[in-house]
C-alpha cells in the first residue's frame, strides 16, 4: 500500500507532482458513512480505501472497496462541490485515517 499522506497540501503535491494513487485512509462502512457518504448504492462491505488522484487537470477521489479493483468508485472535485468542497473532504478522510 502507498504510504499515506501527513497533511491535505503533501496529498495534494504528491498527487499532482508525482502522478500518483496518494493514499488518504481506510475506513469501515460506518465511518465512511459518518464522513457524508452515500453507501446505499455499494452493497455490502468491510473497508474501504480512499486516494488522491491528478489526472486530467483535476483532482479526483479513489474509492476502492474491499481491496477489489474491480470495485472502484471515482468522484470528480467538480462532483463533490468543487475544489474546495474536496479539500475539506481530503482532510476529513485524512482525520479519520486508519490504516
Amino acid at each position: 500500500m502507498t504510504q499515506k499522506a501527513q497533511t491535505v497540501s503533501e496529498a495534494l503535491r504528491r498527487a499532482q507532482e508525482e502522478e500518483e494513487d496518494v493514499f488518504l485512509a481506510r475506513l469501515n462502512k460506518q465511518e465512511l458513512e459518518k464522513s457524508g457518504f452515500d453507501t446505499s448504492t455499494f452493497g455490502e462491505f468491510s473497508v474501504v480505501d480512499v486516494y488522491l488522484q491528478y489526472w486530467d487537470g483535476e483532482f479526483t477521489l479513489k474509492y476502492e472497496f474491499d481491496d477489489d479493483p474491480r470495485q472502484t468508485y471515482y468522484e470528480k472535485e467538480n462532483e463533490v462541490g468543487g475544489r474546495d468542497m474536496l479539500l475539506e473532504i481530503v482532510e476529513e478522510y485524512l482525520d479519520l485515517g486508519g490504516e
